[in-house]
């Protein structure tokens, strides 16, 4: 062969090798799914449009849903389901997206493998059915690899259309997601008078408002905030941070409806409930009163009226789902829910101790009369004696005169003695069960309080070690106090002086 037909043969090679990889790149290209180019288009492709009022149901596939919806009294429901209650805000997003379908261009007219746009088997389907009998059919499949679409066929013509992305949205939705969730209540955190909280394998805890002054041991009259649980009648809380716990119980924020009839509450732990959550709750209305009326006490006008209503909210916590959220029971329903670990664990997870009043005993000078102190097995007395008299102008004034040990002593002194006698406070939660049995008080200490709520409150102090006192109240050990502070109360009681004492 000459170099001359060499060369040609070598260059007709060559162009046969370009054309055969120009035809597979024609091939490649014309069945790949295309991009959407919406961006560019300069219209769109109407494809059917459903007059929403004139529906007679839907049928729509979606994952594990596959629902047949009918209406009944303005709202849709489950034609297999009736009593299952289904989200309304989903189906009017359904509604408003067929109510016009268009497309933004066609992808394939005769698609040779509809998988590659996820419509062999469709993501989503939907059946519109009319009155008439006529219905509108929309498949939605994969989106688009720039997510400004979605895949879909429409009434069956076998056309693959590039459909807009509020029409893909719209119908997304899987089972769970289209049963309807309930609405928590609406609680204001300072109308928040009771919680409680029950733990099947742990300490429980009970806070409750009660305007009854004799559970105050604390002997104040001023807190009136109870922890009923885990240590007993009469340890008051301090009510700024009761103000801190009561804004964790404001919202029940339910994220699904797993199962609306709950016919076996085993499988979310819900037969037996690992822990409960209560809250008692009034709601205040005010309403202008018809005609004014006149307060008897100051003479003022009333114009409004303030009603209060009580309310007691439920819920039942079991086992967590496999995003992590906790099964839950509202009290009443055997509906589960689920609400976020974060809403439920600050509910659940209470330090009681943390809110307690850190104060043994403070009872208000005003309202005490009588003081004994026990120490190391001598008794210390103090009394305040009041006495009523008129003064020069005719008003009345009460004179208090205050005694130690049988003797009158300076106001001042009295009181300075008396701020650090009621200093003692509680340092740390006894966790262990410590033995008291055949155990000495080292200090005990008791005041009476008299007029309307008249009682005696006492506390006295066990010696435990180097370091602490145990506390013991109404009959309970259940915490510790610092024994250095515990020695300078004794101290300032049993070595107390005062210049004009009189024997």
């Amino acid at each position: 062969m000459t170099k001359r037909k060499k060369r040609n043969a070598i260059t007709l090679v060559s162009l046969l090798l370009a054309l055969a990889a120009l035809i597979g790149v024609y091939v490649w290209y014309s069945n790949k799914p295309a991009k959407d180019n919406s961006d560019t288009a300069t219209s769109t492709i109407d494809l059917a449009t459903v007059d929403t009022t004139k529906l007679s149901s839907l049928h729509y596939i979606k994952d594990d849903a596959d629902i047949t919806l009918v209406q009944k009294d303005d709202s849709w429901i489950s034609q297999d389901e009736p009593d299952r209650p289904i989200n309304q805000d989903y189906v009017k997003a359904i509604l408003t997206a067929i109510n016009d379908i268009k497309a933004d261009r066609v992808i394939m007219e005769k698609p040779d493998n509809l998988a590659d746009y996820g419509l062999a088997e469709p993501v989503a389907s939907l059946q519109a059915t009319m009155t008439d009998g006529t219905t509108v059919t929309v498949k939605i499949g994969n989106a688009t690899s720039d997510s400004k679409g979605y895949y879909g066929m429409v009434n069956d013509d076998g056309k693959v259309y590039l459909l807009p992305v509020e029409m893909g949205s719209a119908l997304q939705y899987n089972n769970t997601q289209m049963t309807a969730v309930i609405t928590g209540p609406e609680i204001t955190a300072a109308n928040i008078s009771h919680i409680t909280i029950t733990n099947r394998d742990g300490q429980d805890f009970d806070l409750n408002y009660i305007d009854d002054k004799s559970l105050d041991n604390t002997g104040n009259n001023l807190y009136s905030w109870n922890i009923i649980k885990p240590y007993g009648k009469g340890y008051t809380a301090d009510s700024t941070k009761v103000s801190d716990l009561q804004s964790n119980y404001t919202t029940f924020t339910y994220t699904s409806c797993v199962d609306y009839k709950g016919e076996d509450l085993s499988k979310y732990g819900l037969d037996d409930p690992a822990a409960s959550i209560y809250v008692g709750y009034y709601t205040t209305t005010t309403e202008a009163l018809p005609t004014p009326e006149t307060d008897p006490t100051t003479g003022e006008s009333i114009t409004e009226k303030t009603t209060y209503d009580n309310h007691d909210y439920k819920v039942f916590v079991g086992n967590k789902d496999a995003d992590g959220n906790y099964y839950v029971r509202i009290d009443g329903s055997n509906a589960v829910y689920t609400i976020s670990a974060d809403s439920i664990d600050k509910m659940l997870q209470v330090d009681a101790f943390s809110i307690l009043n850190p104060y043994v005993l403070i009872p208000n000078i005003d309202t005490v009369d009588k003081i004994v102190f026990d120490i190391a097995g001598t008794t210390y007395t103090m009394d305040i004696k009041r006495t009523a008299q008129k003064n020069s102008d005719g008003t009345d004034e009460t004179v208090a005169t205050y005694y130690y040990n049988g003797n009158e002593v300076k106001e001042d002194s009295f009181k300075s003695l008396y701020q650090q006698m009621i200093s003692a406070q509680y340092d740390t939660e006894i966790k262990d069960t410590v033995s008291t049995d055949g155990v000495a008080p080292y200090m005990s200490m008791s005041f009476h309080i008299f007029g309307d709520n008249e009682r005696t409150i006492s506390a006295s102090f066990l010696p435990y070690n180097d370091s602490f006192y145990i506390v013991q109240k109404d009959g309970e050990t259940r915490f510790f106090v610092d024994k250095k502070k515990i020695d300078a109360i004794a101290a300032a009681v049993s070595q107390f002086t005062d210049s004009t004492t009189t024997q």
